[in-house]
């Protein structure tokens, strides 16, 4: 196309607008590219809140002893290198699509939002191997209705975080009004002591928890959260630190070196909340809650002195229920929200989410 060309063609267009009938327009070839846009974004966004909320726990509680037992440790390596107290575990009738469900129908207790009304399920498990997935599974297991999307998506302990940016999104965009987010492992039938070592298998616990996401108009509802500024990275130079797979023979092939992971963990945990900081202009001094991942108690201990915030703003999980996974960043903001969404706005601050998981995978969020 030369120069001349697209200059008689502005020059043909004008002489069309000139000449258009009374009601009619024509366009000049700048006003039909403008017109193919798509319209720009409203400026006030519409907001994505937590309408509701719920955990579900393996009904048997393990103490660490019985744990140190199990794995054949020495008594007392669990509770006093790890700080772990006790795990949950899953009782003989119990796996990870009826933890879900418990919690999802909790969820949706607390949101007063009926399965029928879901647009979207978002499920997320490190240890649910089967197939059909364990999303379509619990979608089946809930009577969600046949139009409602379902989407499995990974992470492990970083799945959460994960699922509810794809929900953030979905809601933020108009493609969806409500969205169901699952977590749930149950780690007691994979991590098992003939299958691996008990400094890595007596960590874990099994649970499960969900969220129901809506989408408003301007400001959240009262009671409720709104979602926000979700940020995601990868530091891969420590992927090694830990590797799960299967072998052959079924048995899990495990490679891990605790020391390298807990420093990474902690390091990326501190960075993770200092980032939000930048990014939202909240202070974390101003938080109500830090619903982080928690690979185990001690770690925690150290991120919050090394962060000077206090512990007791540290939902307490993996002491008394052990690293659930991607259900660790589920239980704890859980907890968090029962604690503080009936105070008024003015009274409660944040709550900052922050997860770690294999690979180094890693996000954050705000709850606020």
């Amino acid at each position: 196309c030369s120069i001349a060309g697209l200059v008689a063609a502005l020059q043909r267009g004008a002489a069309q607008e000139k000449g258009a009938a009374p009601g009619q327009r024509h366009f000049a070839p700048s006003e039909e590219f403008a017109l193919s846009l798509p319209a720009p974004l409203a400026a006030a966004s519409p907001v994505v809140e937590i309408a509701g909320w719920g955990a579900a726990l393996g009904c048997l509680r393990i103490t660490a002893e019985e744990l140190d037992g199990e794995y054949n440790l020495a008594e007392g390596t669990l509770r006093e290198r790890a700080g772990i107290e006790s795990v949950a575990r899953a009782g003989e009738a119990e796996n990870e699509l009826s933890l879900a469900a418990q919690a999802a129908e909790t969820a949706l207790r607390a949101a007063d939002i009926g399965i029928a009304e879901i647009d979207w399920l978002i499920a997320t498990s490190e240890t649910f191997v089967g197939f059909p997935s364990f999303g379509s599974l619990l979608h089946t297991r809930l009577l969600a209705r046949g139009t409602c999307g379902v989407l499995d998506v990974g992470g492990a302990c970083v799945g959460l975080l994960n699922a509810l940016s794809v929900g953030n999104s979905l809601l933020a965009a108009g493609t969806a009004n409500r969205v169901l987010i699952t977590t749930a492992e149950v780690h007691s039938r994979r991590l098992t002591p003939q299958c691996v070592a008990g400094e890595f298998g007596g960590l874990f616990g099994d649970g499960a928890s969900a969220f129901v996401m809506t989408r408003g108009e301007s400001t959240a509802k009262a009671g409720r959260y709104r979602v926000r500024d979700f940020q995601f990275g990868c530091a891969g130079s420590v992927s090694s630190a830990l590797a799960v797979g299967m072998r052959a023979n079924g048995q899990v092939a495990l490679k891990f070196r605790g020391e390298a992971l807990a420093r990474a963990a902690l390091v990326r945990l501190e960075k993770i909340i200092a980032a939000l900081e930048l990014r939202t202009g909240f202070d974390r001094r101003t938080a109500s809650s830090f619903a982080t991942h928690q690979p185990n108690p001690r770690i925690i201990e150290m991120l919050a002195r090394q962060a000077n915030l206090p512990l007791e703003k540290f939902p307490v999980v993996s002491r008394v229920f052990g690293n659930l996974g991607s259900s660790t960043c589920g239980v704890a903001p859980s907890l968090a929200l029962s604690q503080h969404a009936g105070k008024p706005a003015p009274e409660r601050g944040p709550i900052f989410l922050a997860g770690v998981g294999p690979g180094m995978l890693w996000g954050g969020g705000l709850l606020c």
